[in-house]
């Protein structure tokens, strides 16, 4: 009996522990890529901390081909943007758990037609987030991948 119980009470800690970052950075989104890629909400970068309660300021995608990731960016209709007003250039992070600690790798994007590109350094371990910073207009906005492999 007690055997059965630390096995449900471990099967538990699991479950919760995997779903501990799921809309981490924002509002849950369920539309599709128009690229094949995945899509995420945008929030101030100030709101992260909110998670899900965060207001959604637009949406993006991330495309990722070979060691190249793209970032396009939507109107909250899924509507490409005019990226007058942003910043040319963006910062990404790939974050990593590599033996029980966050391993954060700083990368540059830069805006290249209608989106934001750039070389992935390879992930130390998997899954792994890539979390990327954007400026318009002087504000900071903040759009994260998570559970990636």
């Amino acid at each position: 009996m007690k055997k059965q119980l630390l096995m449900a009470l471990t099967s538990l800690a699991f479950a919760s522990a995997a779903h501990a970052h799921d809309e981490g950075h924002g509002p849950k989104v369920s539309d599709t890529g128009k690229y094949g890629g995945l899509v995420s909400g945008v929030v101030q970068k100030s709101d992260a901390d909110k998670g899900a309660d965060a207001e959604l300021v637009y949406k993006s995608e991330l495309s990722r081909a070979t060691d190249t990731v793209r970032v396009y960016l939507y109107d909250k209709d899924m509507k490409p943007l005019d990226l007058k007003g942003f910043e040319k250039k963006a910062e990404a992070i790939l974050a990593a758990k590599v033996k029980g600690k966050w391993k954060d790798v700083k990368f540059p994007l830069e805006l290249k037609g209608q989106a934001f590109e750039g070389k992935m350094p390879k992930a130390d371990a998997k899954p792994y987030n890539i979390d990327v910073t954007l400026k318009k207009d002087g504000k900071e906005l903040l759009t994260a991948f998570d559970n990636l492999d």
